[in-house]
């Protein structure tokens, strides 16, 4: 079998389980109340068809344009964009349409990149991308510099970390962790020697790693960094430093770079813990959670309770009580799945995640060269 044959019918079983699932939502009002005449749930059928038109496209036009691209990626990424704007748009539909609405916006960007030479066509080497890596980079920082002066809340309290009005919103961050990922590639297959992947066993690698060789990626990741603890959005900043560890990981091979992030990650939280007051309260609600369960624990708390009633088959598709969890639309919907689909459920998530980054891994395995070897992998750690 082929792999368009073999993506077809990735595509056609992933529909088959996203059709079952928005039947289920459709029929849950029935089996709560138990009893037929009630108000049935229609409009994530919406969802369901702009999924179902937008993949079906998607993998005609990549069996078209990519025909030996591995069959696994386009049809794992699908299943898990539908099953979650499903579940955004069970939560709530408002939220779904905006969500459909993306997914159909992020599609088109995708199906009009496969018409650039430079990404598809045959002597594909995305070279343009290492030529203005410092360009895009700092025009990323910049932007998410702005937040500082012009960066609003959605959810009008919080951090600022968002760019928009009118109900469309941009975080800046977002897009700068791809643009970091696309520069430390460049850099670094630009900068190392070719022996560092070519002929390991010529040279030592900590021969040809040094500390004014990796300046630069330090400065531009630390500028990046700084940004970000500014606008407290510590979350992200610690995926910034992981990405960094990750990516100049492999490209060195040196086990000193993951001892260091963490001993540096540890001191971080250490002196958090005792001098930063959101880091303080955020790691005890982690480690102890049950002290203060109605105050800052109430998230977790109800995120355990939830999941706990899940047990190992679920509540059913729209049986559960998810809303009763806090942004369970967005930072805690893995919350709403666990619950509604249980352990079962939760477990195939997981394996759809872990099948698309054993993919990812070797698509960075059998890449052509350093720079994209690496931006598969960074882009995989990620």
């Amino acid at each position: 079998m082929n792999h368009p044959q073999i993506q077809r019918r990735l595509f056609f079983y992933s529909a088959a389980f996203l059709f079952l699932f928005s039947l289920i939502l459709t029929l849950s009002p029935a089996v709560r109340e138990r009893a037929w005449l009630v108000d049935y749930r229609w409009d994530h059928w919406i969802g369901f068809a702009a999924w179902l038109a937008l993949t079906w496209f998607a993998a005609r036009v990549t069996s078209r344009w990519l025909p030996d691209t591995a069959p696994f990626l386009l049809p794992v990424a699908s299943l898990l964009s539908g099953w979650g704007l499903l579940t955004i748009w069970r939560l709530d539909p408002y939220f779904g349409a905006r969500q459909a609405a993306w997914l159909a916006v992020a599609l088109t960007a995708f199906l009009l990149a496969l018409r650039f030479p430079a990404l598809t066509g045959p002597s594909a080497d995305l070279a343009f991308l290492r030529r203005y890596k410092y360009l895009t980079l700092l025009g990323g920082i910049l932007l998410t510099a702005l937040t500082l002066v012009f960066g609003s809340n959605p959810s009008g309290f919080g951090p600022r970390l968002w760019i928009g009005g009118a109900d469309v919103y941009l975080q800046p961050s977002e897009p700068l962790k791809l643009l970091l990922v696309i520069y430390l590639a460049a850099y670094l297959a630009d900068r190392l020697p070719v022996e560092t992947f070519d002929n390991l066993r010529a040279k030592s690698i900590r021969q040809m790693v040094s500390i004014p060789l990796i300046v630069p990626t330090i400065v531009m990741t630390g500028l990046s960094l700084l940004i970000l603890i500014v606008q407290r959005d510590l979350g992200t900043a610690s995926i910034f430093l992981l990405i960094y560890t990750i990516i100049l990981f492999l490209a060195t091979g040196k086990r000193r770079v993951l001892l260091v992030t963490a001993a540096g990650l540890a001191l971080a939280a250490l002196v958090g813990y005792f001098f930063v007051d959101i880091i303080h309260a955020r790691l005890d609600a982690w480690l102890n959670p049950w002290v203060d369960p109605s105050g800052r624990s109430y998230q977790v708390i109800q995120s355990l309770l939830a999941i706990a009633n899940g047990g190992t088959f679920g509540r059913g598709a729209g049986l559960g009580s998810p809303t009763l969890v806090p942004v369970s639309l967005s930072d805690f919907i893995y919350t709403a799945i666990a619950e509604e689909t249980g352990l079962l459920g939760a477990l195939g998530l997981l394996t759809l995640l872990g099948l698309l980054l054993t993919r990812g891994l070797r698509a960075a395995q059998l890449a052509p060269d350093r720079f994209q070897r690496l931006l598969a992998g960074g882009l995989t750690a990620y």
